[in-house]
């Protein structure tokens, strides 16, 4: 299974790579689904994102490791791999980011994801699809609303309080 986005931002590129790249393990902080993040160094290849997750797409609540496979700074891309805590149907998980300049103050964010899933669970791709590009398309609002505002969407404020209170 295959996912394809992209995501026109008016926001300079090297802000928008600051935000993904750089500062990678810190996605908990604008994404909804992630309640928190952290990651084990720095972003390079080979360092491990741990995201705390409230659900996405056909992942249930916990917590995912996800680990850098390419971090191309000057190409403003990374590549990772899921490596622990995906649901059992899912046999690889991958995600390829890019960040491509569209002026001086717009660029565009360019998405690749694939998911390989084991056994019957592929009689559920388009269903699980479906539900992938839906949550991916929130995820991809509430960046470029961090991007264009500097501050979290307005559903990642409403996400906290509802952590707070433990409603999540």
């Amino acid at each position: 299974m295959e996912l394809h986005a992209h995501l026109d931002i008016a926001a300079p590129a090297a802000a928008v790579w600051h935000l993904i790249g750089e500062r990678f393990g810190d996605i908990g902080q604008w994404a909804v689904p992630i309640t928190s993040s952290s990651l084990d160094g720095v972003p390079a290849v080979g360092a491990v994102r741990q995201c705390h997750v409230a659900g996405f797409g056909p992942v249930p609540p916990g917590v995912i490791h996800e680990k850098l496979t390419v971090f191309e700074p000057a190409s403003m891309r990374f590549e990772y791999a899921a490596v622990r805590g995906m649901p059992a149907i899912i046999k690889r998980a991958t995600n390829r980011w890019q960040v491509v300049p569209a002026g001086p103050q717009a660029c565009v964010v360019r998405i690749h994801a694939t998911m390989a899933l084991r056994g019957l669970a592929a009689l559920t791709a388009p269903l699980m699809k479906w539900r992938m590009i839906n949550d991916s398309k929130l995820v991809l609002e509430e960046l470029k609303h961090r991007a264009e505002h500097g501050q979290p969407h307005p559903r990642k404020s409403a996400a906290h309080k509802r952590l707070l209170n433990g409603q999540l």
